[in-house]
C-alpha cells in the first residue's frame, strides 16, 4: 500500500504551553470585536455567548473570527482554536456543520427567505470555549486591504495565525490561564505542527506573552450568511466581501510543506499530547492512510487497537502510542467527522480533553 501524505491528519489537538509574547518592532497588530447576542434566524437569543471580531496585522490582512465561550464552565474550561482546511475553506463551516452549537434547518426550509437556525447540544462548546479563524485572508470574511499582492503560502499563514493569537489573547487575558489547544481538519493538519512549534520556541527563547497552550453540503449557509442583516449582526466590514462562499478553491495559495512527520516527532519529543481522529468512512482521506504515516513515526504502542464507546456501543476503534499520542477512528463518520457523528465527537473530545482514555 502506498504511503499516503502527511495531511491525512484530520485533526491534531496540541495541548498546554507557557506562551509568552514579543514585543514587535513594527506597528502593533490591533483587533476589533463585537458581542452577538442574536442572530437573524434564530429564535430569541442565543443561549451561548458569541463575539466577532477581526484581527488586523501589520501586512494589511484583516483575520475574521467567531468566538464561542463554553457552555460549561468558560473560566476553567479549555480553549480552542479550531482551522478548517482548504486552504480556502471558512471557518463557519466548522462552526455550522462540525463543531458548533448551532446548525441550519434544512428539513424546513421552503426554498425561499432567510434559513432557520436550532440549536446543537452535541457542541464542542460544551466542554471548551472554542475560536474559529477565517484564514487564510481570501477565506470567508478575511481580507487583504493590500489587494492580495502576496500570495499567502504555509508559512506566511503560519506565522499570521501566531500573531492573531497573541493579539487575541492580548484582548482577553482573562483566558490566558485556561488550557489551550490547537484543532483542526483535513489540510490544517499541516498548518497545526509547525503552528505549535512556534509557540514552543517562543517559549525556549523567553520572548512570547503567556499563553496556556497545554503540555501532555451547504447550500443554506450562503443564503444566511450573505444576508445583510447578518453580515450587520456579525459585524462583517461593508465591501470587503461582496459574496462569502463557504470554500473558496480557487483563492491562491502556495503549498510548501510536504511531510509534516518530523513536525509530529519533534512535538512528540517535547511531551506535547496530541490527538489524531478519522472518520472510517473518509472517502477523501481514508483512515487506513492516516494509519499509514502514523506508523512511520515509529512510535511504540502502548494501548492496542480497541473499541471505544458511547451509551454501550462501539463508535469506532482507538490505540495509543507512546509519548502521549492518540489515535481513534469514528464509525460511519465522512471526512469531516463531527458533521456526521456529534454526539460521539463531543464525547471523544471531552474524555481526551479531560485526560480520560477514549
Amino acid at each position: 500500500m502506498a504511503t499516503a501524505p502527511p495531511r491525512r491528519s484530520l485533526l491534531l489537538l496540541l495541548p498546554q504551553l507557557l506562551l509568552l509574547r514579543s514585543l514587535l518592532a513594527a506597528a502593533t497588530p490591533s483587533i476589533t470585536t463585537k458581542a452577538v447576542p442574536r442572530l437573524p434566524g434564530f429564535s430569541g437569543p442565543l443561549p451561548f455567548s458569541l463575539e466577532t471580531g477581526y484581527v488586523e496585522l501589520d501586512d494589511g490582512v484583516r483575520l475574521f473570527y467567531y468566538f464561542i465561550q463554553s457552555e460549561r464552565d468558560p473560566e476553567e474550561d479549555p480553549v480552542l482554536l479550531w482551522l478548517t482546511g482548504g486552504p480556502g475553506c471558512s471557518a463557519l463551516s466548522g462552526l455550522v456543520y462540525e463543531i458548533g452549537p448551532f446548525y441550519f434547518d434544512f428539513e424546513g426550509y421552503t426554498g425561499s427567505g432567510l434559513p432557520t437556525l436550532l440549536y446543537k447540544p452535541a457542541s464542542w462548546t460544551q466542554v471548551s470555549n472554542v475560536i474559529f479563524v477565517d484564514s487564510p485572508a481570501g477565506t470567508g470574511f478575511s481580507y487583504d486591504t493590500t489587494g492580495n499582492r502576496t500570495i499567502p503560502s504555509d508559512t506566511i499563514v503560519i506565522q499570521q495565525l501566531h500573531t492573531f493569537l497573541q493579539t487575541w489573547f492580548d484582548e482577553h487575558p482573562q483566558f490566558l490561564p485556561n488550557p489551550f489547544y490547537v484543532a483542526g481538519d483535513s489540510y490544517s493538519g499541516i498548518i497545526i505542527p509547525p503552528l505549535a512549534m512556534k509557540i514552543a520556541k517562543g517559549i525556549e527563547y523567553g520572548d512570547e506573552r503567556l499563553i496556556n497552550l497545554k503540555n501532555s453540503t451547504y447550500f443554506l449557509s450562503e443564503v444566511w450568511i450573505n444576508d445583510e442583516p447578518v453580515r450587520e449582526s456579525l459585524g462583517i466590514h461593508k465591501g470587503t466581501v461582496p459574496s462569502w462562499l463557504r470554500c473558496d478553491f480557487d483563492i491562491p495559495y502556495t503549498k510548501e510543506i510536504t511531510d509534516a512527520v518530523d513536525g509530529h516527532l519533534a512535538l512528540i519529543a517535547k511531551g506535547y499530547r496530541a490527538m489524531i481522529y478519522s472518520g472510517d468512512h473518509d472517502a477523501s482521506i481514508p483512515y487506513v492512510g492516516t494509519q499509514a504515516w502514523i506508523r512511520k513515526l515509529n512510535l511504540p504502542i502502548t494501548d492496542n487497537w480497541r473499541p471505544w464507546y458511547v451509551d454501550g456501543q462501539v463508535v469506532g476503534f482507538t490505540r495509543t502510542y507512546s509519548n502521549n499520542l492518540t489515535y481513534a477512528t469514528v464509525k460511519g463518520a465522512g471526512h469531516t467527522a463531527p458533521e456526521y457523528m456529534p454526539k460521539e465527537c463531543l464525547a471523544m473530545i471531552d474524555r481526551w480533553l479531560s485526560g480520560e482514555p477514549l
